[in-house]
């Protein structure tokens, strides 16, 4: 796979192409220069869109969400796990910068960054 930010389709189990390019010390740096992410081969950086949630359940769709965002760091970690990766968890990190670099759409939040690769 190229090197590039991509946008995961759940729908399809595919990613679609944002940006061409190697930004993860751009990531690293938008995440209190943590620099030692810049490293792993690849850095999930999951996010949420509120409306989609809170239309429905109202500001309880906030804490949902966060939930969520946990359910999809401990998959990640267990299915490197399972490959024999490892993977880290960041959440120190400069929501705008991070929206930035990846090109997130307005309304879009980055929650958490896990980088992941092969154990050191």
């Amino acid at each position: 796979m190229e090197a590039g930010v991509y946008h995961y389709l759940p729908k399809t189990h595919s990613v679609l192409p944002i940006s061409k390019g190697d930004h993860r010390k751009e990531i690293a740096s938008a995440s209190l220069q943590q620099m030692w992410m810049a490293k792993a081969p690849v850095i999930f950086v999951i996010t949420a869109e509120y409306k989609r949630i809170t239309w429905k359940y109202g500001e309880r769709g906030i804490r949902y969400g966060l939930i969520e965002v946990g359910h999809v760091g401990q998959n990640l970690f267990l299915q490197a796990e399972a490959l024999g990766l490892g993977a880290g968890i960041v959440g120190a990190f400069n929501d705008e910068d991070v929206s930035k670099v990846i090109g997130l759409p307005p309304k879009h939040e980055p929650l958490l960054i896990m980088p992941a690769g092969y154990k050191n």
